[in-house]
């Protein structure tokens, strides 16, 4: 199921609203350090083209959203097919680099907001390579089963 765009719009403007009001506290190095272990791993885990040990990072449940490209996708099995899609279940060779340090900011001791600059490199069906630029912000939430992404807006840049 697609959402509208007032429904895109509300998640957006609820999302914003919550973290202006979340002021950002100065991190414990445990916080930064698992939050980064997390991003770096699940770097290693797309670049392993692993759909699931990548999908495995964001939360489990029919909340969790991915917007990419200004594409709204609501639920970590949506999520995770739309990613085996993109990776066609593994057999892409798309690699992405970091470009400069992950940018982490703790709005609570289990609550972390990402953003990462990206270049990835593919080969398209038709055998030109194409490059391209990401740029990802996250929501991550400490849970039980470790920190997970709860929201995500990745677009590519020129």
């Amino acid at each position: 199921m697609r959402p509208s765009n007032l429904h895109v719009h509300f998640a957006v403007a609820v999302l914003a609203s919550f973290l202006s009001g979340c002021a950002t506290t100065s991190a414990p190095d445990s916080v930064q350090t698992e939050v980064s272990a997390a991003l770096a791993n699940m770097g290693a885990a797309a670049n392993a083209h692993d759909v699931d040990r990548h999908v495995g990072f964001y939360a489990h449940n029919d909340s969790t959203m991915l917007i990419f490209n200004g594409e709204p996708i609501i639920g970590w099995e949506t999520i995770r097919a739309k990613q085996r899609e993109w990776w066609s279940d593994g057999k892409t060779d798309v690699v992405y680099i970091v470009q400069g340090k992950p940018e982490i900011r703790v709005l609570k001791s289990d609550l972390a907001v990402t953003t990462l600059l990206m270049t990835s490199r593919r080969t398209g069906p038709d055998g030109v390579v194409k490059e391209g630029r990401l740029a990802v912000s996250a929501v991550w939430q400490k849970r039980p089963d470790g920190w997970r992404v709860i929201y995500s807006h990745e677009s590519t840049t020129h």
